[in-house]
């Protein structure tokens, strides 16, 4: 490898089969190699040459295939130049491009001029995607996906088969093409918050508000199923003592001492028990209270106890205590 020295920062390079093309800062670009369709064909192979014409034009993106290259400009307009036997270029009537030369992509029976984000060129086809994220190609051979009647395709066309899709990328191998397209659906898709066991429909999140100590839990045990699963995470965290909510669906309420709640699903090996932690951030009698006098949540014993307890409670009433 040998270092190839410019006035400027490169920002983009792309490679033919015997020339390259670079993009350099501040919109220039460059080409080297092998670079028959110049006037000039005494240039030096390895010598970059200025693309005078693009003077003016500020380039963003550039694209080389076999033997021709494009430019995208800052404002979506697309420059050609190079070998044109197949209509890779995109421009009727010439067998090769000597300089960048404007070529429009216009929409059937419109006027205005479709901006472009990007290109990709091959042997002897080119595409080009859109701003509306739609393809366009022109040159020779089915990987134009056009369906075409004959070629060349001189004039650049959408490509039908793609419109409706929202398409990122496109990409060109010498006689083959593709379309990167997301998935129509998948980022929309919004599941609603899980804050209730889908078995016993008790709360997933235990939330506790001791003076200035506030412990969050995502810990639950499910009565129906019968399993123990210890949650992935326990959030600890000071703050001023208030009215809190334990779950999106819950009525905010006063201060409170709330037994863990535990989900169905195997323990996972590495995690500690998030009843212990509990018990180490609160008094004994604070325990006491929180694990229903030694009794596991959800049993007959248990929830009788919360029944007798519920007019101390600041609860609204015992059937909230029961369903909590």
């Amino acid at each position: 490898p040998e270092r190839l020295l410019l006035p400027r920062p490169v920002l983009q390079a792309a490679l033919g089969a015997q020339h390259g093309v670079l993009l350099v800062e501040g919109g220039q670009v460059y080409s080297f190699g092998e670079l028959p369709w110049k006037q000039s064909p005494a240039l030096e192979a390895m010598n970059p040459t200025l693309e005078n014409t693009l003077s003016g034009q500020r380039v963003v993106a550039v694209a080389a295939g076999s033997f021709h290259s494009g430019a995208v400009t800052e404002d979506g307009g697309v420059h050609m130049w190079g070998d044109n036997r197949a209509g890779q270029c995109g421009l009727s009537g010439l067998s090769s491009v000597p300089n960048p030369t404007p070529v429009a992509l216009v929409e059937a029976g419109g006027a205005e001029t479709v901006p472009i984000l990007e290109l990709a060129c091959g042997e002897e086809h080119s595409l080009a995607l859109s701003v509306q994220r739609e393809v366009w190609a022109w040159g020779s051979g089915c990987q134009l996906g056009l369906n075409a009647p004959a070629y060349p395709v001189w004039k650049p066309q959408k490509v039908e088969q793609l419109v409706g899709r929202c398409v990122l990328q496109v990409a060109c191998g010498a006689s083959h093409s593709l379309a990167l397209v997301r998935c129509p659906g998948l980022q929309d898709v919004q599941r609603p918050p899980v804050d209730k066991c889908n078995q016993c429909n008790q709360l997933l999140y235990t939330m506790m508000d001791k003076e200035d100590h506030v412990i969050i839990s995502d810990s639950h045990f499910c009565p129906l199923r019968g399993g123990t699963t210890e949650g992935e995470a326990r959030l600890e965290a000071t703050a001023p003592t208030q009215s809190l909510k334990s779950s999106p669906s819950e009525p905010v309420l006063p201060s409170y001492s709330a037994s863990s709640h535990i989900p169905a699903a195997p323990a996972t090996e590495g995690h500690t028990d998030p009843a212990s932690d509990l018990n180490g951030a609160l008094n004994p009698e604070e325990s006491e209270t929180r694990l229903t006098n030694g009794l596991q949540p959800g049993s007959d014993a248990a929830q009788s106890k919360a029944a007798a307890a519920a007019k101390g409670s600041p609860y609204p009433d015992e059937q909230a205590v029961k369903e909590y």
